[in-house]
């Protein structure tokens, strides 16, 4: 016997549910205003080449459907801004997406790649790890060796921001993945 997908889909109970975050996203947005037009769709650029349609994710806001949390669209938007700008009805839709990845990572639902620059800002200060190739170019335009970072505070004994920014950046809870095979190794 086939199983549907709906059979496998797994839905947020109101113990995981923050009762705000329809509020957060309100203050940030004019999201009951949106009339589905479509111009937020048709202005992205990151909808040409992915699979990101901006009123689809609108539309599961309004409608309350959390499955939008889980939704790797969320991540594919590149902040251009192009959709909060030709928006008719300032839904402003950018910073609704920006709130669902907020909470989103929350919940432990963040996209790999993302994950993987906050291990980069946390292993080594940059977005980007600066290799030997990059040092030495870096030191033939004179510049230093390595760019300013958070962490070159730490050297001079200014921490308080660094603690800061570890705090807000590289708490990120598990992996939605990882949450269940802790639970799996605790059942045994």
């Amino acid at each position: 016997m086939s199983e549907t997908k709906e059979e496998h889909r797994e839905y947020k109970t109101d113990e995981d549910f923050d009762k705000n975050y329809f509020k957060d996203i309100e203050r940030k947005s004019n999201i009951w205003q949106c009339i589905q037009c479509g111009s937020c769709t048709a202005s992205c650029e990151s909808g040409r080449w992915t699979a990101l349609k901006t009123r689809s994710i609108i539309r599961k806001v309004v409608l309350g459907d959390l499955s939008v949390l889980e939704d790797p669209d969320i991540w594919l938007c590149t902040t251009c801004y192009q959709c909060y700008e030709r928006c008719p009805r300032d839904v402003r839709p950018t910073d609704v997406i920006m709130e669902l990845r907020n909470y989103a990572t929350k919940l432990g639902n963040i996209s790999p790649a993302h994950r993987a620059v906050v291990g980069y800002l946390k292993n080594f200060g940059h977005a980007v790890p600066i290799n030997d190739e990059i040092r030495k170019r870096r030191v033939e335009l004179g510049l230093e060796e390595l760019p300013p970072t958070a962490f070159k505070f730490k050297e001079e004994g200014d921490d308080k921001d660094l603690k800061k920014f570890e705090e807000y950046l590289f708490d990120l809870p598990p992996i939605k993945e990882e949450k269940k095979n802790e639970e799996k190794k605790g059942e045994k």
